[in-house]
């Protein structure tokens, strides 16, 4: 693999993580938000959906970066 696919690949994985992360903290601050105010009995419809979406963009992203560092792992460091 070039120098330039690796560093490619390497900013994907970073990126794919870091908005894992933003999905964590959204996720997080949701159940607090229902937690603390709301009541999780008072969630509608629109509310499981968006939580619904958040937990399949946070699959996906996990998804990506695992296979991500796969290809990285196949190839291996260049000497």
């Amino acid at each position: 693999m070039s120098p330039l696919g690796a560093l490619i690949l390497r900013a994907m994985r970073a990126g794919s993580i870091a908005a894992a992360g933003f999905v964590v903290l959204v996720i997080f601050i949701e159940v607090w938000k229902r937690w603390r105010f709301g009541g999780f009995g008072g969630m509608s419809t629109p509310d499981l959906t968006f939580m619904g979406v958040l937990v399949v963009m946070l699959i996906g992203f996990l998804w990506l970066a695992r296979s991500i560092t796969r290809e990285i792992a196949k190839h291996g460091p260049r000497q």
